[in-house]
């Protein structure tokens, strides 16, 4: 039996008609015939039932069918197999998508130009579904959920830092503290995301009781909030400078230290191909430089500010952690 008889068989169970199914694989009614009756003779066993001119699969058929199907997708895989070898499917959450994502596949891209990147952003939870059904090579997030068979590890991390516009009081100060900050609207994440849990344990630990003015899921939404100078928002500093807006200053609060943990989630058997391996190493590096680049704009934005936002790398302004 040969892999031809499998296709010939699956064939005729989706058509449900010998002769329809030799009209799509372009062949003689008498091949698909002798096909069927070899592959019943190699199994000694009845793969369909006719019955008034009507072929039905047998219970034995149904399964033999089944197992067509996963050996003519395997065989579909690997014939593709070196087309999908140059694929890089990136799935992002969103501010990792908006904010740094199209910079890094417009490097990549240019550099390796034969390696074709499929980005897909939105809702972390959604992107390691993705993953799980194969459709996702590995997830840039924040988010890490507990999926099984679904493993992760932390790339980098950044500070987090309280900002405000320009012409908001705060923004004259040297020093903020939390009483500052909890008579200011506050503009803050979704509950039980990290960045809000530490806000939250922050005002927990000052004992004061601080509820948000405006929550949401999306960075970019807080950011422009914020450049309104509608109130305080809290961003990791890559965030931050990445907006490059002269409105924007970060404060400088002694006593709030977070940090904000970027993930590539990927499934646990997941091969990382040196492409992949590729992207995550040039990612790394690109926006380790775009944060640099982030932070000088900012100090040239801002010549008379008293807080350099430098200090809060002790000179190492990204971090790795497997």
């Amino acid at each position: 039996m040969t892999l031809r008889h499998i296709e010939i068989f699956a064939m005729v169970c989706r058509e449900g008609s010998v002769t329809r199914a030799a009209e799509r694989l372009h062949i003689s009614q008498p091949t698909v015939s002798v096909a069927i009756r070899e592959m019943e003779e190699h199994y000694g066993d009845a793969l369909f039932e006719r019955i008034s001119h009507k072929l039905y699969l047998t219970p034995f058929g149904h399964i033999i069918y089944d197992y067509s199907l996963n050996l003519l997708n395997v065989y579909s895989d690997m014939s593709d197999a070196h087309q999908k070898y140059d694929m890089i499917r990136v799935g992002t959450g969103t501010a990792v998508g908006k904010l740094f994502l199209p910079s890094v596949v417009k490097g990549f891209t240019t550099m390796h130009p034969d390696v074709r990147v499929r980005v897909s952003v939105g809702d972390a939870t959604r992107m390691n579904q993705l993953v799980m059904q194969n459709n996702a090579d590995f997830v840039i997030a924040e988010t890490v959920d507990d999926i099984y068979g679904l493993a992760h590890r932390s790339i980098q991390h950044y500070p987090i830092v309280a900002i405000c516009h320009k012409d908001n009081p705060l923004a004259k100060k040297e020093v903020v503290t939390a009483e500052d900050l909890a008579a200011q609207n506050l503009l803050l994440r979704e509950p039980k995301s990290r960045t809000r849990r530490l806000v939250d344990s922050f005002f927990q630990r000052h004992n004061i009781e601080a509820s948000p003015m405006w929550e949401s899921y999306s960075v970019q939404t807080l950011l422009n909030a914020t450049m309104e100078n509608i109130g305080v928002s809290f961003h990791s500093l890559d965030h931050a400078v990445a907006c490059r807006n002269v409105s924007l200053v970060i404060l400088n609060v002694p006593d709030f230290q977070g940090e904000r943990y970027v993930n590539i989630s990927y499934h646990k058997d997941k091969i990382i191909t040196p492409n992949m391996q590729a992207f995550l190493d040039y990612y790394q590096k690109e926006t380790q430089h775009m944060l640099l680049e982030g932070i000088d704009a900012y100090n040239r934005l801002h010549p008379e500010a008293t807080y350099d936002v430098e200090v809060l790398f002790q000179r190492d302004p990204v971090s790795e952690r497997a």
